[in-house]
């Protein structure tokens, strides 16, 4: 594989080649060539939920079969796309990055980020 650096400080991913492989100009994005047959374009797989799901079934690895591990797989997979990124987000925006310094909102992310 090759790996691009984008400079999220300098706003590449809101630039035209990057929101076309991701339109929501978020990291972590892939293009697999491996499945480009003629014409086609290569696969833009977005978010990183599914680019972990769509290597995980390409390669038919990594997500058990039994139900219950199954499940629990999926448990944590659910967990890192929708509590991890708000919480770890959270903590960064308030805490190096909005304009005006928020006591609670610093110190509850912290907390949370700290918690997880």
């Amino acid at each position: 594989y090759d790996a691009y650096y984008i400079d999220i400080m300098n706003l590449q991913q809101f630039g035209s080649a990057f929101v076309d492989i991701n339109p929501n100009s978020k990291i972590p994005a892939l293009l697999d060539y491996s499945v480009v047959d003629g014409d086609e374009q290569p696969l833009r797989v977005f978010e990183s939920a599914s680019i972990l799901l769509y290597l995980a079934e390409r390669e038919q690895k990594f997500i058990p079969t039994d139900l219950r591990k199954k499940t629990e797989c999926m448990n944590w997979l659910m967990w890192q796309m929708g509590s991890a990124p708000y919480i770890g987000g959270g903590f960064g925006h308030f805490y190096r990055y909005a304009p005006v310094k928020i006591e609670y909102a610093i110190d509850r992310f912290s907390m949370e980020t700290k918690r997880i």
